[in-house]
């Protein structure tokens, strides 16, 4: 298989850290699989927000809620498919934040997938059940080891990581459009040791 990297930097380095991505593929927690999506998707609306206000941290200085944020950076221009899919992640993470021993549902699996693959279609990405992640690493001993994750075998925690990988590719293609179409200056591509 070629696999092709592109090192992701620049305005979008606190969206795509490797190891926030490796975490929710790896950990078999479900809470702190959702956790990790739901602040990768915090970065996202950070850096929206930031970049259409042009300042360094909007909301430096004080707390603010996702939902805030969320609606917020509708607001300042976020599409309302993506604010719809995006309000649905937080509301999978504060049932995982407010009930004690919840867990993902089939149904609300399904429901985000149908979203996702509706939402962006100008970003001609796969669907979510087609798509695989391949995790190349070393076990606990030391020794290689590959796994594929396709939808067909994986639990709901696997189920979500996979959507949330579509939904940020979907993501990063309406920002950049959007960033592109207002004339705003960002950076994607890292050139740092390529």
């Amino acid at each position: 298989m070629d696999h092709k990297q592109v090192a992701v930097g620049g305005d979008f380095n606190r969206i795509f850290d490797h190891k926030d991505y490796l975490a929710m593929i790896s950990i078999p927690d479900e809470a702190t699989c959702i956790l990790r999506g739901h602040l990768i998707l915090e970065e996202v609306l950070n850096l929206w927000s930031s970049k259409l206000t042009n300042t360094e941290d909007l909301y430096a200085g004080i707390f603010v809620s996702f939902k805030t944020k969320l609606v917020v950076s509708k607001n300042l221009g976020l599409s309302e498919e993506l604010f719809t899919v995006l309000d649905k992640v937080n509301n999978i993470r504060n049932k995982f934040s407010h009930r004690k021993g919840y867990q993902l549902e089939k149904s609300q699996i399904e429901a985000l997938k149908n979203r996702v693959d509706d939402v962006v279609e100008s970003a001609k990405v796969q669907k979510c059940e087609t798509f695989h992640v391949f995790v190349g690493g070393k076990d606990q001993n030391g020794n290689p080891k590959e796994v594929t994750y396709t939808w067909g075998d994986s639990d709901n925690r696997v189920k979500f990581v996979l959507v949330f990988v579509i939904l940020m590719l979907k993501i990063t293609h309406w920002i950049q459009s959007e960033f592109n179409a207002r004339g705003i200056n960002y950076t994607i591509v890292s050139t740092e040791n390529s």
